[in-house]
């Protein structure tokens, strides 16, 4: 699989940088800022760390998990994978200091999810089995300003709650409402897109225009639709108003609060809207607890729980979920997972367990 991967990097070309703060209990390596802080296969020999000296950051990942729903007739139990490569080049260590970076990452996705027919999706790693190219983009610094271009996807830089990364469900990640309506571009597809951004000590302000369509094979774009999506944000000390426009399918508006309450203790709560559509509502809330644990010997684990809650044409639907991230080592961690799926037609208990290996 990795070989593959590998392959899918070379066919393509292109670039990197994420102003997303890295985030050492993010579930997920498809989530923004992954990392851990030890690898499995160390560090070659002293190579890696000569490679992350001179600007070549290479992060490779498995995440392997079962999910079972006891009170499904069929297909209770499913397991899944997701396989992850990235590559990251410093640009200014490289060749000049006023260049930027270039990013380059890539999937290998096996295994199925759980049907419970719901709007959420119990596992954010779970897709169509596949090695493919995710984002390939160059980041370039323009005084105050950066500029991104490439092959982008929106979750990794837009209505993102930083408490709620260690969550498994996958409308903790990207918000439901999003994708449901108006399709992406979001994990595991990338279109061709433009996203700029202005930081400074009090605001950032982020602007996108995406491909609306998603026209590609294993990640590799075809041709560009006829039809664009186009994104804004602004945030300031953990607050967050955004916007998108479809031209084709039409808009939607989000709130999000992701702060630090207390030393060890974060929360979040996300809103969105989009007028006339198959979701017109959506809600979340939750924290997170780390790391430091639960227990004093436990001083790196995470605990969580997170709320949904969204209007559809299926009827009103909440997710509730309840997580524990166990960090094994510096590349292992095991993550027992509990969620409810309440719909209108019934409800669902899901029991998973998820490990991330760093490579």
């Amino acid at each position: 699989m990795n070989k593959a991967i590998a392959l899918s990097i070379l066919v393509s070309s292109a670039p990197a940088a994420a102003d997303v703060e890295l985030d050492p209990c993010a579930c997920s390596p498809n989530k923004p800022g992954f990392h851990r802080a030890d690898a499995l296969s160390g560090d070659w020999g002293g190579l890696r760390s000569d490679l992350f000296e001179d600007g070549i950051k290479v992060t490779a990942a498995y995440a392997p998990e079962v999910f079972a729903a006891p009170g499904q007739d069929d297909e209770r139990i499913v397991n899944a994978g997701l396989a992850s490569l990235a590559i990251d080049f410093e640009l200014d260590k490289l060749i000049d200091d006023n260049l930027g970076a270039i990013r380059i990452s890539a999937f290998g996705i096996h295994g199925k999810g759980l049907q419970l027919m719901d709007i959420y999706g119990t596992s954010n790693n779970v897709a169509t089995e596949d090695v493919r190219l995710f984002e390939a983009y160059v980041d370039q610094p323009i005084g105050p300003f950066a500029i991104r271009a490439g092959l982008l996807s929106a979750d990794q830089e837009f209505i993102i709650a930083e408490h709620s990364t260690v969550l498994l469900n996958a409308t903790f990640g990207i918000i439901a409402l999003m994708p449901n309506n108006f399709g992406g571009p979001v994990y595991p597809q990338a279109t061709p897109g433009v996203s700029a951004r202005l930081e400074s000590d009090a605001v950032t302000v982020r602007a996108a225009v995406y491909d609306g369509d998603r026209i590609e094979e294993h990640g590799i774009p075809q041709e560009l639709a006829g039809s664009a999506m186009i994104m804004g944000e602004v945030e300031s000390h953990g607050f967050k108003l955004g916007a998108w426009h479809h031209t084709a399918l039409g808009s939607g508006y989000y709130g999000v609060m992701s702060r630090q309450v207390a030393k060890r203790l974060g929360a979040f709560a996300r809103v969105g809207i989009a007028p006339d559509q198959d979701i017109p509502l959506y809600a979340d809330v939750g924290f997170r607890f780390g790391p430091g644990g639960v227990w004093k010997k436990r001083k790196k684990d995470f605990f969580s729980m997170g709320l949904a809650f969204a209007q559809s044409s299926l009827g009103a639907q909440t997710a509730i979920e309840m997580t524990y991230q166990i960090l094994i080592t510096g590349w292992l961690t095991i993550q027992p997972d509990l969620q409810l799926a309440l719909k209108r037609d019934g409800t669902d208990g899901v029991v998973a367990t998820r490990a991330v290996i760093a490579f």
